[in-house]
């Protein structure tokens, strides 16, 4: 009589090596959060958070594994294994990429990149980059499959199963009940070091500890939200009997740094700026990323906004007012409009047939395509005041250009993100850059010209700036998205046309004083506290602070200090703080103090155009 096979055992040794494997991904990635006072205090609460979070990380491969085995085949669980462990490092390898390069995990940016029509086409990327992602998925699968025929025959044992559960559970235990005492006494190396976790999950006990009868020391608690119904503007617009209605033109390219308006970079925006236009040489994005450079320089309001305007698709008050006089819209695009979502936004109420999206071919192709688009819309009806925009694609990574317009021969041929070496390669993607700004300025020459030969600079108000700046890892960041530092959010303004004196300004301004700046210009009299948090350009004191944000966060940059603000996060540990200049200061706490009084104000301008 035949005896049954017995049932292959379950391969736990298998997840054991996937476990470590997490484990030393996690403390690759947590390393920069090891930093004075007490790099100590901060790797053990990181041991203790990676210990059991890379728990966490494999528990649903495990979980799903273990059914399968049980109901249905071992051979499928084994299978089911390989592909979920697989998934689990690769996220955790590609999270490790976006911390070191941009300094956060993947979240809901990273998300929507992913989801939204146009965002995974906006990050641009050399031709090999996706045959050598897919190279490296493929990589990692084989280590898997490999790894599970290596243990297939070691499946491990249950004896000391039990011990490592209770180990596991202590240190669960143990950095909850850390970070929450960490949180109620403001201890900031845990909260660092928690931040470089992925996907942590904060614990606080500010009830326990009210109910316990436990006083923290005092600190202040401070809210940026991003929550409530809007009451924008906070009156209707109103506008002097004949008030002039001049042609808008917003010319708006991609990633454009301040330093880059030179006579060589640049010569024909710096021509025209010393001939007709007013350029500001001290100017700030709102953002350091498109979505908030782009609503600031509309709304005139900081980036926390974007989420429920968003959501109630309501335009900025002016895009209406020029639509209300009639106006002729042409607006286009060498990206999308649907990413990031100005067609919800900025945009809202414009009709479909006058945004024209081009986003076929590298970017400099679709620049050029685009302004004889936008000289076509400019030329075809002379009876109407038009309202254009053009936003320029070719500065962006992996910066694009012909031939034609390279003025430094020494550039990185290839940017293929999967392959280069961030350090060593960066002299040669920032030449890369350098010649994609020379061909942007070609094609703004085509417009600029145009304007000025055809007369049409005495009747056009004409905005040119960037959307935000990008770092070449002057201050260990590539890129933009990531931090407030002077490369990422200092941009170009050139502002010319009627009323607008030429010259050159050197006060503190913001893309904020935009919208302001224009509405007066277009007869507007309501203050600017009606509809915005920026000023008019003129009146920018040379004390002032501006604002700037990114997806989950809002920054003050002050005279002498920038903090940076997390959206709906309490509590002064989680700000970061730096000099105006971006660099290190002796005494965070002292520059709180210091800056306190503003940082009320910011908070003010947060909440103003919420319905309280």
């Amino acid at each position: 009589m035949d005896q049954a096979q017995p049932r292959a055992a379950f391969p736990g040794a298998f997840f054991t090596v996937n476990y470590l494997l997490l484990l030393a991904v996690g403390g690759y990635i947590g390393r920069a959060a090891l930093l004075p006072p007490d790099p100590l205090g901060a790797a053990v609460f990181l041991i203790a958070a990676l210990a059991g979070y890379a728990a966490l990380y494999l528990l649903p491969a495990w979980l799903l594994s273990a059914l399968c085995h049980r109901w249905l085949s071992p051979l499928l669980a084994r299978g089911l294994a390989v592909l979920l462990a697989s998934v689990t490092l690769l996220l955790l390898l590609v999270d490790s990429q976006i911390h070191e390069l941009y300094g956060f995990h993947i979240n809901g940016f990273v998300w929507n990149l992913l989801v939204t029509p146009g965002g995974i086409d906006s990050m641009g990327g050399g031709d090999g980059t996706l045959p050598t992602v897919a190279a490296m998925v493929l990589a990692v699968v084989a280590l898997e499959a490999a790894l599970m025929a290596l243990v297939r025959r070691h499946p491990g044992h249950r004896r000391g199963w039990r011990g490592l559960l209770v180990v596991l559970l202590l240190c669960m235990a143990g950095e909850r009940v850390a970070y929450g005492l960490s949180d109620l006494n403001g201890y900031r190396p845990v909260l660092n070091a928690a931040r470089a976790v992925p996907f942590y999950q904060p614990a606080t006990f500010e009830g326990l500890a009210r109910d316990l009868g436990y006083t923290a020391p005092p600190r202040e608690q401070w809210s940026v939200s991003a929550d409530g119904p809007l009451k924008y503007p906070l009156h209707p617009l109103r506008s002097a009997s004949g008030a002039p209605s001049p042609n808008v033109l917003f010319l708006v390219a991609e990633s454009l740094r301040a330093d880059m308006l030179t006579p060589e970079i640049m010569p024909n925006l710096w021509r025209f700026a010393e001939r007709h236009g007013r350029r500001y040489s001290d100017h700030m994005s709102g953002g350091n990323g498109t979505r908030m450079g782009i609503f600031s320089l509309f709304y005139g309001l900081p980036g926390n906004y974007w989420f429920p305007f968003r959501e109630s698709r309501r335009p900025p008050v002016l895009v209406s007012e020029l639509l209300r006089r009639g106006y002729r819209p042409g607006l286009f695009t060498s990206a999308r409009f649907s990413y990031p979502e100005f067609d919800q936004t900025v945009f809202a109420t414009v009709p479909s047939p006058a945004m024209v999206s081009d986003d076929e071919g590298p970017g400099w192709q679709r620049d050029r395509r685009n302004v004889t688009r936008l000289l076509d819309f400019i030329g075809a009806d002379q009876n109407r005041p038009f309202f254009g925009f053009m936003f320029f694609e070719s500065p962006h990574a992996r910066y694009y250009f012909p031939e034609e317009s390279v003025i430094r021969p020494d550039y990185l041929r290839e940017l293929n993100y999967a392959t280069m070496d961030v350090h060593e390669d960066m002299p040669g993607i920032f030449n890369r850059y350098i010649n994609s700004v020379h061909h942007l300025d070609q094609q703004l020459g085509r417009v600029l010209d145009r304007l000025e030969r055809d007369g049409r600079l005495d009747d056009t108000l004409v905005v040119i700036t960037g959307d935000h700046g990008e770092e070449f890892m002057e201050h260990g960041r590539w890129g933009h998205n990531s931090e407030f530092h002077d490369e990422q959010v200092r941009v170009p303004l050139v502002l010319a046309g009627p009323g607008v004196p030429g010259g050159v300004v050197a006060t503190p301004t913001s893309h904020l004083d935009v919208a302001p700046t224009l509405l007066a210009l277009l007869g507007v009299t309501n203050p600017p506290t009606d509809y915005a948090v920026g000023l008019p350009l003129d009146q920018a004191p040379p004390d002032r602070y501006r604002l700037a944000a990114s997806w989950d966060a809002v920054a003050y940059l002050g005279p002498r200090y920038k903090v940076a603000m997390p959206m709906n996060a309490g509590g002064l540990g989680e700000m970061a703080v730096a000099g105006s200049s971006d660099e290190p200061v002796a005494d965070r706490d002292a520059v709180m103090v210091r800056v306190r009084d503003r940082l009320v104000a910011v908070l003010r301008d947060m909440s103003r155009f919420y319905r309280h």
